[in-house]
């Protein structure tokens, strides 16, 4: 797949499906998105989400079904209305500075008292199609969750490589709709997993990321705050020995998540000084 003019050109070199819609802004801000966020569209169709997309004051550039179809809504230099409060790397509303991605899938499900798992809408889904996992939200409790069909995976790596390549967004920058608004939204939840997509769009190997693992050396913690300076309140001391993955490195300060139990946690900068590598 590639960029042309703004939009998605498929493997046959034809433009995919183009469905306008209003629900849409102007400019993203500098042009370009510098972020790519994944989302899912806890409905059961993409003819459902296009037709919200169409209808409700919320949208996103690209729809994704279960057989890997992608339908684009807007283009990608025009903002979306898909992360609503959000925020990253000190960036706050991401609409204007990213593209969004909408994959077909119920996300979190429900069990009756018969065992049988269910959608929001009670649609029910088949054994075979759930996953049972914890959100890095809520480490406590485990849900069912739909997982993600291979074709449409295939479509969104593929999509997200031509975006990340056409407008140079970093690895770090391809994030999760739970990344971005913590708490408020649980999108695409633990049935996706952002760390090997990531590795797999740029051409990386799970195993590769081990060389941004750092860990803390110092005997009284390192503080975790907001922005790269002394000018607010540390969100947390992150004890002697943690484990942080490094997202960017700007300079002395660097902006790192704290990894527990193999996932990214909470995210800020800290100072590289008593950072060694893991």
């Amino acid at each position: 797949m590639k960029i042309s003019n703004h939009r998605l050109v498929g493997a046959d070199n034809r433009m995919v499906p183009f469905v306008s819609t209003s629900n849409q802004g102007g400019g993203l801000s500098g042009g370009a998105p510098r972020f790519l966020v994944i989302h899912y569209t806890a409905g059961g169709t993409a003819q459902g989400a296009i037709n919200t997309f169409r209808d409700a004051p919320v949208s996103a550039h690209l729809v994704v079904d279960h057989d890997g179809a992608i339908t684009q809504m807007v283009r990608f230099n025009e903002v979306a209305w898909h992360a609503g409060e959000s925020g990253w790397k000190n960036v706050k509303g991401l609409n204007s500075h990213s593209v969004g991605i909408e994959i077909v899938n119920w996300g979190k499900l429900s069990q009756t008292a018969a065992g049988s798992w269910v959608s929001w809408t009670g649609q029910v889904v088949p054994d075979t199609r759930v996953v049972l996992d914890s959100h890095k939200h809520f480490p406590g409790a485990t849900h069912g969750w739909e997982v993600f069909d291979a074709p449409q995976m295939e479509a969104t790596i593929a999509a997200a490589r031509a975006i990340v390549q056409e407008y140079d967004i970093q690895p770090w920058d391809v994030v999760g709709h739970d990344d971005i608004s913590p708490i408020r939204k649980i999108d695409p939840g633990p049935a996706f997993d952002i760390d090997a997509f990531r590795a797999v769009v740029f051409g990386r190997s799970e195993d590769a990321w081990s060389d941004v693992l750092y860990k803390v050396r110092s005997d009284s913690g390192l503080n975790l705050r907001r922005t790269p300076d002394l000018a607010h309140d540390p969100i947390k001391n992150l004890a002697d020995g943690t484990t942080v993955h490094v997202i960017e490195q700007p300079g002395t300060w660097w902006l790192v998540a704290e990894v527990l139990d193999g996932d990214d946690d909470v995210t800020g900068y800290c100072h590289s000084r008593w950072l060694q590598p893991a």
